[in-house]
């Protein structure tokens, strides 16, 4: 189901990609809260890529697809092994424009969050075989919510500044487990800056765009 769930998502960002006309494409960086998975923890910065597609003529909604690829982390929980965590997240948000006044623009923005977490262990010391650690992978989908502050810097260039909140992995508690209603094990804030280019120019004068 897992695999189904994320190839149903690459598909849809590939064919946003190739059927629609992006505006505006950013680079930058991704903080997100570490999680700790199979005796390591994820690391930070992340390096994310976004675009925006327009949805309507005023450009006052857009899709905006975007992954981020986080620093790989190592640590050591014993003298004998090596954890090497690597995570990914691949989002695909809806963004509405709530408030612009001259060159500063507030959005907000709801969606969809894959996250995936990826653990590899490099052995130092022989270990008994009931010891050794074991590679594993953790994964989930979740929604998430957040709010963008674009700071228009020239007729091609923006400065974006961005938070959001995903519930990754958000499933029902159990309650043998003594768990809450809700549980999401891969919840995260996430702090984003970007430098945005435009593919055509906005114009020396402010456009409400």
């Amino acid at each position: 189901m897992k695999k189904f769930a994320t190839f149903l998502l690459f598909s849809i960002f590939t064919s946003l990609l190739l059927q629609a006309q992006p505006e505006r494409i950013g680079a930058g960086l991704s903080f997100a809260t570490k999680k700790r998975f199979n005796g390591g923890d994820t690391g930070n910065p992340g390096l994310n890529v976004r675009t925006w597609i327009p949805l309507d003529k005023n450009k006052t909604f857009h899709i905006v697809p975007s992954v981020s690829v986080f620093n790989p982390l190592d640590t050591r929980p014993t003298p004998a092994w090596i954890v090497t965590t690597y995570m990914f997240h691949a989002d695909l948000d809806v963004q509405v424009k709530v408030f612009q006044e001259k060159t500063l623009k507030i959005a907000a923005l709801t969606g969809m969050n894959y996250t995936h977490i990826i653990s590899r262990n490099e052995v130092l010391i022989a270990v008994p075989p009931s010891q050794a650690p074991v590679d594993s992978t953790l994964s989930g989908f979740g929604p998430n919510i957040g709010v963008a502050l674009e700071m228009r810097m020239s007729p091609f260039i923006d400065f974006i500044l961005s938070g959001r909140y995903n519930f990754s992995g958000l499933r029902a508690g159990d309650p043998s487990l003594n768990e809450k209603l809700l549980v999401a094990p891969l919840s995260a804030p996430v702090i984003q800056v970007h430098a945005v280019y435009y593919f055509t120019s906005r114009g020396r004068g402010y456009s409400r765009r």
